[in-house]
């Protein structure tokens, strides 16, 4: 059990490395980047599941059944709302937006699980809040409406994908996964023909697409579903608030970006959050 809360601190570890891979890419659109990027999830999380269990892979993915695919459907979308907040909003907007994901899970997580959330999950919730309004307040303008309206859906999706791995805690979920993957590269393809653009970027960026694939989404997901085996719900969306705080220090060690004050202030006080959330599991261990 220890290692599922060692798994759920290192996924955004991984996920926080978007950032600073796309500010790097300058041809592909938000809609290529998505086909190539969950393609290349879908082919690692394919072989993972092959190494991990060989001739035993088709139990597994067939074991998921429809909780695997729901989980797979709702981590595509969460995905993908994402990548169109993107499009209409701030990346400050959005991480804001973010930090009402554990409220939305503890709520799910209540009405479909029946688990309870205690005052200092609740604690580390209000200081997640506080850490985002900090980093990003400032930044807040008038006529992020829509950008606010899809990254808002995102957090449903991506509130409702938590708990439904909480759902199937006692089967191996990373075939929803692969499906997230497989349905996010078929949204990402359709958009990128619809708007136009094709499919067509440079090699060297669908490489760097491919390694988003693998390293940040695929080792994320993987583990963040490992994860979910122990760790409650409300607890996998606060830990994921790791990725605001480290995503803006990838960028200031690649491209020298100095992060505001707002931005370490409130990162400290995220860190405070996320720290509260270790200490609560070494007490009740």
């Amino acid at each position: 059990m220890k290692h599922h809360y060692l798994f759920a601190i290192l996924a955004p570890v991984f996920w926080s490395l978007a950032g600073v891979v796309v500010k790097s890419l300058s041809v592909a659109t938000e809609w290529q980047i998505n086909f190539y990027r969950c393609g290349s999830l879908a082919l690692f999380v394919a072989l993972v599941i092959l190494f991990r269990y060989r001739r035993s892979s088709w139990f597994v993915v067939r074991a998921g059944g429809a909780k695997a695919w729901l989980a797979g459907l709702l981590l595509s979308g969460a995905m993908v709302c994402n990548v169109v907040a993107l499009r209409y909003t701030t990346v400050a907007v959005a991480v804001f937006v973010m930090a009402a994901a554990p409220v939305f899970a503890a709520l799910l997580a209540k009405i479909f699980l029946g688990e309870q959330t205690d005052r200092r999950v609740w604690a580390s919730i209000g200081l997640a809040f506080i850490g985002i309004a900090v980093m990003v307040g400032s930044r807040l303008q008038v006529g992020d409406t829509v950008g606010v309206g899809v990254a808002s859906l995102g957090i449903v999706f991506f509130g409702a994908y938590t708990v439904t791995l909480r759902v199937g805690k006692h089967l191996d979920m990373t075939p929803a996964v692969f499906y997230g993957g497989l349905i996010g590269a078929t949204v990402g393809g359709v958009m990128s023909l619809i708007t136009g653009v094709g499919l067509w970027i440079p090699l060297s960026e669908v490489l760097w697409c491919s390694m988003l694939g693998v390293v940040q989404l695929g080792l994320g997901s993987v583990l963040f579903a490992l994860a979910a085996q122990s760790v409650p719900a409300v607890q996998l969306t606060l830990f994921s608030l790791g990725e605001p705080v480290l995503a803006p220090l990838w960028v200031f060690f690649v491209f020298g970006e100095v992060p505001t004050w707002a931005t370490l202030l409130g990162g400290a006080v995220l860190f405070s959050a996320l720290g509260l959330q270790i200490s609560a599991r070494r007490s009740a261990d």
